[in-house]
């Protein structure tokens, strides 16, 4: 049975994944510069992935964390 504590950690670890997304488009991005020789640019995204990446890596580990205890361990009940 989905509890509402339950769906609210998984809805986070899922918004938390989606952040996935901006990982791809600044990939996306960093191809088209390379392919196109703008160097600059794609200097400043792999800034930018180097410096994000972790963060959304940190925001994930920590909501997976939260819903495993919740759903699978069940501490939030």
């Amino acid at each position: 049975m989905m509890t509402d504590k339950n769906w609210q950690v998984m809805n986070k670890l899922e918004e938390s994944f989606s952040n996935i997304n901006t990982i791809n488009f600044m990939l996306e991005e960093l191809k088209e510069a390379i392919d196109n020789d703008r160097i600059d640019s794609a200097r400043d995204i792999v800034q930018g992935l180097t410096s994000f990446t972790p963060v959304y890596i940190d925001n994930w580990d920590r909501k997976f964390k939260e819903a495993w205890d919740v759903v699978v361990r069940n501490e939030g009940i």
